[in-house]
């Protein structure tokens, strides 16, 4: 026969430490100062509002809080560009391979297109590491504090000024430690105890967080079921016009294209915008040298890539040209292009014929007109408007005839329209290198027409000018 024996259930209260309450913000630090300058080290202060100088009287501890937020914050730094360098660019047969998907003939691995996702990843996981962070290094959420059981703490929200000295502190004493709050200037002091009843929460609140517990269960076992099932009525959609598209999706067949699927495949022969440039008399204008051996001449040793403004990325001085005994070339003037060795001929991918001469014409007409004029005189309709504003940042633009112009190399002339020269933009962007060589051509014969002798004209042109004069 087993006796059960009454079992004494009360727990004496739990000491947590002293609360002093002091009568300002000043007596509020200078206590904070003794108190840690005598060896207590959990110590906290409380007050209505932020009192400046009580982190140092505290002595307290820097967070670690900007730490977790600079590592989340690498974390999906990191997260972000190798998930897309995996999902985008290790395209594979093995379970959860990523898939090759090109968009706008980016290569596979572009970090300029990785990187509004990797932002969004790093502020993503930083602002939770900041969130989540403070909430554990607060020891949040805590539904309850012993502070508020005391009628005294009640003050802290008006004018109260408190300093709790816990009792876990290696240098707690209650009666000691007691005495030298007041010696510090407390005004008063009392024991906080733990809370030791009314922990159980009450019956009813078990009651509705079974009720609530239940009811969010009903939806997913739902969805579960009815997902193997079929079913007449048709699919609820909340958003009709954002799942239900006029678009085809990537993996979709399509009855427009013959091959019948809904993405294109790579145009045969596309190249990076930029590069392919080989021909350099072409799309620079300068004379593409050799020497006897087959390697770099004088000129430039340029490899596939060039800049935007046409000067190549590495430059090599060739064998025998550091000692060659000549003196350096001047640096060209602010705004002059640099003086390479230009072509004085067109390449030989441009046909001066009759029809690149009408080309020129046109393009000349469009691109070059408005501010040099239709000959060429620097009085082009922009021109004559700014000149007649008297527009103090306006400068007119250097005639084509002048001798300066006349004897540039067509390289030159084909460098300055392509890269401009001081105001005058470069047009490159808006003009094909065989419409900018069509523009040399007619600006040649411009020139020409200027200073234009009796042998330069037809027969037929000849008799009528005769016959004027008659």
């Amino acid at each position: 026969m087993s006796e059960i024996a009454n079992l004494d259930v009360t727990h004496e209260p739990k000491r947590l430490g002293l609360l002093a309450q002091f009568a300002g913000p000043d007596e509020l630090i200078a206590a904070a100062d003794k108190v840690t300058d005598a060896g207590y080290k959990n110590v906290e202060a409380y007050a209505p509002f932020a009192v400046i100088g009580i982190d140092e009287a505290l002595k307290a501890k820097k967070t670690i809080l900007p730490w977790i937020v600079f590592c989340m914050g690498l974390s999906g730094c990191l997260i972000g560009i190798t998930m897309q360098c995996y999902m985008n660019g290790m395209e594979g047969s093995w379970w959860l391979a990523g898939y090759e998907f090109l968009i706008s003939g980016k290569p596979f691995f572009s970090i300029p297109a990785f990187i509004p996702v990797t932002f969004e990843l790093t502020i993503l996981l930083s602002a939770f590491g900041s969130f989540f962070g403070m909430l554990a290094l607060n020891k949040l959420p805590r539904l309850f504090n012993p502070l508020l059981r005391s009628e005294r703490f009640a003050d802290v929200t008006t004018d109260g000024f408190f300093l709790f000295v816990e009792a876990a502190d290696a240098k707690y004493a209650e009666a000691e430690t007691e005495a030298f709050l007041t010696s510090v200037g407390a005004t008063g002091v009392e024991a906080i105890n733990d809370v030791v009843e009314g922990r159980s929460l009450p019956a009813a609140i078990h009651l509705a967080g079974a009720c609530v517990a239940t009811a969010a269960l009903l939806v997913p076992l739902y969805l579960w079921m009815t997902s193997s099932t079929t079913t007449s009525l048709p699919r609820i959609s909340l958003f009709k016009d954002m799942e239900h598209q006029a678009k085809f999706q990537a993996q979709q067949p399509s009855p427009i294209f013959d091959d019948g699927r809904s993405m294109r495949e790579p145009i045969k022969g596309t190249v990076a915008r930029g590069r392919n440039l080989d021909d350099v008399e072409l799309y620079y204008g300068e004379r593409a040298e050799l020497s006897v051996a087959g390697g770099p001449g004088r000129g430039d040793l340029r490899f596939a890539s060039f800049n935007n403004d046409g000067r190549t990325r590495a430059q090599f001085v060739a064998e025998g040209d550091e000692e060659d005994g000549e003196a350096a070339a001047p640096a060209p003037a602010a705004g002059e292009p640099e003086e390479k060795d230009w072509v004085t001929d067109f390449p030989a991918a441009i046909k001066i014929t009759q029809e690149t001469m009408d080309r020129g014409e046109q393009r000349f007409n469009i691109y070059c007109a408005t501010c040099h004029g239709l000959t060429g005189a620097g009085d082009g309709l922009i021109t004559q408007r700014a000149m007649s504003l008297n527009q103090g940042t306006w400068t007119q633009p250097t005639s084509l005839h002048v001798e300066a112009v006349t004897t540039q190399p067509v390289g030159r002339i084909f460098n300055t329209i392509s890269n401009g020269i001081r105001k005058m933009p470069g047009y490159k962007e808006q003009i094909s290198a065989e419409d900018r060589w069509a523009i040399v051509l007619y600006l040649q014969a411009l020139q020409r027409s200027q200073k234009a002798t009796a042998e330069d004209l037809p027969a037929d042109k000849l008799r009528e000018i005769s016959n004027l004069k008659k």
